[in-house]
């Protein structure tokens, strides 16, 4: 059953979640958020669906993310363990979106006005979120299915300010801030039988005779079946996380791979010395 977290509960699902990562460092993340205001071509090249992915990120806001946590055989805390932060920002009635997502999402058991009502401030939690979701010294990975708008949200979120200019500037704050993160929709190319990852997610799951549970179109629930997923294909023996795989989203992967000939990526999961302070805390991103 999935865990909403409003702000009445915030701080205590967040030490909650706090004290399962040491056991639990695979985070599973989605995001639920109003569509899109600007759709891009099949055709686009990767700076201009990031254009795209910029202008719908800057002016929409954040409805929902999806944390589920796993350990490296795939188990979780407890069966059916998720949690849902439900943001109050978006107002349906003002705020930019897209009609059909917007009915999709309440077909979904989305309710908005009581988001509005007991949701979380994105802006004022940020950085509390931040700290205890992204900014721990575990050897933490992260995982999505075509992940580059759940990224681009987090981003927008925990740095409260709009996505960098430039593609090269986004792929380097998503190595920063994520470290090792891995995108099924990507990983699905390179593994036999799943039609080259020009699949969605339930799409995925049929292949790997995965039943999902919960409810679609829940952040919770997907980021619980996208874990689950992930370990599926490392039973098939799909080389999930061999480094070509590594820090590269869907839709973006050329520029990602080409960021990671020129920086290396430290594939060892060292925690950060004691003393030296988290990249995304030097970067003054969460201050």
């Amino acid at each position: 059953m999935a865990i909403n977290v409003g702000k009445a509960n915030l701080v205590e699902q967040l030490e909650l979640i706090l004290s399962l990562r040491g056991s639990y460092p695979i985070v599973a993340i989605d995001t639920e958020f109003p569509g899109f205001i600007r759709d891009t071509p099949r055709n686009a090249t990767e700076e201009e669906r990031y254009d795209d992915v910029k202008h719908n990120v800057d002016n929409m806001h954040l409805i929902q993310l999806g944390v589920a946590l796993f350990d490296e055989g795939g188990n979780t805390p407890w069966p059916g363990c998720c949690w849902q932060f439900n943001f109050s920002d978006f107002d349906p009635d003002v705020d930019a979106s897209s009609p059909d997502s917007i009915e999709l999402l309440v077909q979904s058991g989305h309710d908005f006005q009581q988001y509005r009502r007991h949701g979380i401030d994105a802006r004022r939690c940020a950085y509390l979120v931040c700290v205890k979701l992204f900014c721990q010294p575990h050897s933490s990975k992260y995982v999505t299915f075509h992940g580059l708008y759940d990224v681009a949200f987090v981003i927008k979120m925990i740095t409260r300010a709009p996505l960098p200019n430039t593609l090269n500037e986004f792929s380097d704050l998503v190595r920063t801030i994520f470290g090792q993160i891995y995108d099924l929709k990507y990983i699905s190319r390179f593994c036999g039988g799943l039609s080259r990852g020009e699949i969605g997610l339930v799409g995925l799951s049929t292949l790997l005779n995965f039943e999902p549970v919960g409810i679609r179109h829940q952040a919770a629930y997907d980021s619980l079946l996208i874990g689950a997923l992930f370990n599926k294909m490392k039973q098939r023996r799909h080389n999930v996380e061999d480094d070509r795989s590594a820090s590269v989203l869907y839709g973006i992967e050329n520029r990602c791979v080409e960021n990671r000939r020129t920086r290396r990526i430290d594939q060892r999961g060292r925690p950060y010395p004691r003393r030296q302070q988290h990249p995304l805390a030097a970067m003054g991103l969460a201050v």
